[in-house]
């Protein structure tokens, strides 16, 4: 059994545990299921739908893209081969960005202040990127596989809404602007799927050549500006008379956590 290929500090003993445990699951489900063989081809993507695939061979041909759907896939098979161009996507969804806020309409008539825009709403979080693990007791890859399961980016909050300026006040009368309304949250990006991935037959350094993993954090959601102050009214009482107050800016998100990768190449038999 070869060593670790990653840039985790991992406990060789822990390392060789988990690798064993995981390895006996996946025989023992094999064990107790019917198993197939999965031909994917260039065609059209192939979206897998079920969180645990056991199968004799998976296939991807040339150009070949397999998506994940699921918060959790694992897939075991005997037999793993990879053509050129091949992809395994399982992607976050990007949060929504917010709504703006409405705008305060303009009073009619003398001595009415203007009316305050609302408040905008938050932008919506990005999802997790899907979690992905990987047994296979024989590799052959002709080619790079690329796996992507970068965090969803967060949504922009939305603008806050302006303020409408004031009627004409008299001597009687002030009329002041209406206030601006908040601008909403940012959404924070969603963290980065984590992978394991056990594949026998193939030499480490190869192995690792072969592999284009990306599985980064979703980048932040930026906060949106508050909504322009209202003007105060002309007239006698200007004077004394109130311009609004512009509202506040929305906070940025956090920008996601990047998953964390596990990665060996194994034998699984003798």
């Amino acid at each position: 059994m070869i060593a670790v290929v990653s840039s985790m500090k991992i406990i060789r003993t822990t390392t060789l545990t988990l690798v064993c445990v995981f390895v006996l699951f996946f025989n023992l489900c094999y064990s107790q299921n019917k198993v197939t063989k999965l031909k994917v081809n260039f065609q059209a993507p192939f979206v897998l739908d079920q969180d645990t695939l056991l199968l004799d061979e998976l296939e991807l041909e040339d150009n070949a893209e397999l998506i994940l759907k699921k918060e959790n896939h694992y897939i075991y098979t005997k037999i793993l081969r990879v053509g050129k161009n091949c992809k395994i996507s399982g992607l976050g969804q990007n949060g929504v960005n917010g709504k703006n806020g409405a705008a305060g309409k303009t009073p009619e008539g003398i001595c009415r202040n203007g009316a305050n825009g609302t408040d905008a709403t938050p932008g919506a979080n990005g999802e997790n990127g899907r979690n992905f693990s990987l047994v296979a007791e024989v590799g052959i890859m002709v080619d790079t596989l690329t796996i992507n399961l970068n965090g969803g980016n967060g949504g922009d909050g939305g603008e806050g809404g302006s303020g409408s300026s004031a009627g004409r006040n008299t001597l009687h009368c002030q009329t002041n602007g209406g206030n601006g309304g908040n601008g909403g949250n940012g959404g924070s990006g969603g963290n980065g799927g984590e992978v394991a991935l056990f594949i026998g037959s193939i030499e480490k350094m190869k192995l690792i050549s072969l592999i284009n993993l990306s599985n980064r954090g979703g980048y932040r959601g930026i906060g949106g500006s508050g909504g322009k102050r209202g003007y105060r009214g002309i007239g006698k009482s200007e004077s004394i008379s109130l311009n609004g107050k512009t509202g506040l800016a929305g906070k940025d998100g956090n920008y996601g956590n990047a998953g964390r990768l596990l990665f060996y190449s194994i034998n699984i038999k003798p």
